[in-house]
């Protein structure tokens, strides 16, 4: 086994839906990840300080700002511009995929999706392989 895969990777997200990131937070720490929630903007970039995560995920539509101008603010944030970033959008339109990459994104999954698809994209964004 990868020496890399011993280590703890935390992942933050950030989603409204408390559905989808109970469901998202029980699936990836049953995979051994550590897992940060974030229902706004706000909780997400406090939490981007507190909990230095590997990688986010990030609702394309949040309550208090866009999870596209999220996605900026927390590259922006010291030591985070290679942060791995998977936009969660509901839209499947190619103005969406297109916006998230411009705006930083590493990768964008339309909901819903199954929970190996989105297990081998965390997986793959958060050991640095995508």
């Amino acid at each position: 086994m990868d020496a890399e895969w011993l280590m703890v990777k935390t992942i933050l997200i950030v989603d409204h839906e408390s559905n989808l990131t109970s469901a998202l937070g029980f699936l990836l720490e049953q995979s051994g990840f550590r897992v940060v929630l974030a229902s706004t903007c706000a909780q997400a970039e406090a939490a981007m300080n507190e909990a230095c995560p590997d990688m986010a995920m990030v609702n394309t539509t949040l309550p208090d700002r866009s999870g596209y101008d999220l996605c900026q603010r927390l590259l922006a944030v010291a030591g985070a511009a290679g942060l791995p970033i998977l936009m969660l959008t509901s839209h499947s339109l190619q103005v969406e995929r297109e916006k998230a990459f411009s705006m930083g994104a590493t990768d964008f999954i339309v909901k819903p999706f199954d929970p190996a698809t989105i297990l081998g994209r965390v997986r793959a964004l958060a050991s640095g392989a995508a």
